[in-house]
C-alpha cells in the first residue's frame, strides 16, 4: 500500500514570498514570547530561597512585556499574510 502526499494550492490564496516572510515574522513573535517565559522562569529558579515578597510581580511584569511585544509582532505577521 502506498500513501501519496499531494499538495493542492488554494487558488484564492497563492503561496508567495510575502506569505513566507509573514510566517517567519509570526514565528519570530512566538520566539519572543518563549524567550520571555524562559527568562522569567530561569530567573525565578536561580534566585535564593528567601525571595522578597514583590519579586513575582517584577517577573510577571517582565513576562507581560515580552508577551505584549511578541503578540504585536505576531499581529503584524498575520496582517501581512
Amino acid at each position: 500500500m502506498r500513501l501519496a502526499a499531494t499538495w493542492t494550492p488554494n487558488p484564492n490564496h497563492p503561496a508567495t514570498w510575502g506569505g513566507f516572510f509573514a510566517m517567519l515574522i509570526v514565528m519570530a513573535g512566538c520566539a519572543v514570547i518563549f524567550v520571555g517565559l524562559l527568562a522569567s522562569f530561569a530567573t525565578w529558579r536561580s534566585t535564593e530561597q528567601p525571595r522578597y515578597p514583590g519579586q513575582w510581580r517584577v517577573l510577571l511584569a517582565t513576562t507581560g512585556c515580552f508577551g505584549v511585544v511578541g503578540l504585536a509582532i505576531i499581529a503584524f505577521g498575520v496582517w501581512l499574510f
